[in-house]
């Protein structure tokens, strides 16, 4: 396979995750394609608030309509992530620190170019049972730019973390030097049930700025959660 045709089935890949990892209770999806760059498998893993049958019906219509593309349900699997069976109230308030920025962590992240899109993937590990959460991000394709596609790409993936508890915003990203050292900086909103509040984070760059970028982001949500859970 060329260079550029490989280029082409990454994005593609990429383009399908991101649709899938749209539907609701979708926490992860990762897509395997056939010799022919055909899809060959599709591996979801969802919350346990719906049926599996509902998911890949939800998973084929999502394709077809948003990218014009049929697959069979028997190459789409569902595994169920147990929520932790608690009482409603008891689930609002615990739910978000489960997969919270204490233990998500980077595990790698992707920039796809085409033309004048960028698109990037960042995956973040979860807990030792080994969950993962992808997030996306997508815009203009200009290099300054793909930084802050990276830092709300893993925005996008703590809040499927979170399981929806939370939603989060970029205020902004930036690049510093303290001490003669680099750094990367981030300011976030964070909006829960109860408002909104600003979280700052910041990442020492040790030769590759996109992981310093992410990790500034979890680094921001790392000292909510821990100041949050010291108040308990």
């Amino acid at each position: 396979m060329s260079d550029l045709a490989e280029e082409k089935q990454v994005t593609e890949v990429a383009a399908y995750e991101r649709v899938i990892c749209q539907i609701k209770d979708v926490l992860g999806a990762r897509l395997v394609t056939a010799p022919d760059g055909s899809i060959g498998e599709i591996h979801i893993m969802a919350g346990s608030n719906r049926s599996p049958k509902q998911i890949v019906r939800d998973v084929e219509s999502a394709l077809l309509i948003q990218l014009g593309v049929t697959v069979d349900h028997k190459k789409i699997s569902v595994v169920q992530v147990d929520e932790r069976e608690m009482p409603g109230e008891v689930a609002e308030e615990r739910l978000p620190y489960r997969a919270a920025g204490i233990s998500l962590r980077v595990v790698s992240i992707n920039l796809f170019t085409r033309g004048l899109e960028a698109e990037v993937t960042v995956e973040l590990g979860g807990r030792p049972d080994g969950d993962v959460y992808q997030g996306f991000a997508s815009g203009p394709n200009f290099p300054s730019h793909h930084l802050r596609l990276v830092a709300e790409a893993t925005l996008n993936a703590v809040e499927k973390a979170s399981l929806g508890k939370w939603r989060l915003a970029l205020e902004d990203l930036a690049l510093v030097e303290v001490a003669h050292r680099r750094a990367a900086v981030c300011v976030i909103v964070l909006v829960r049930r109860e408002g909104y509040e600003y979280l700052a984070g910041v990442s020492l760059i040790k030769g590759d700025e996109r992981r310093a970028a992410a990790e500034a982001v979890l680094k921001a949500i790392k000292y909510f959660t821990f100041e949050h859970w010291q108040e308990r």
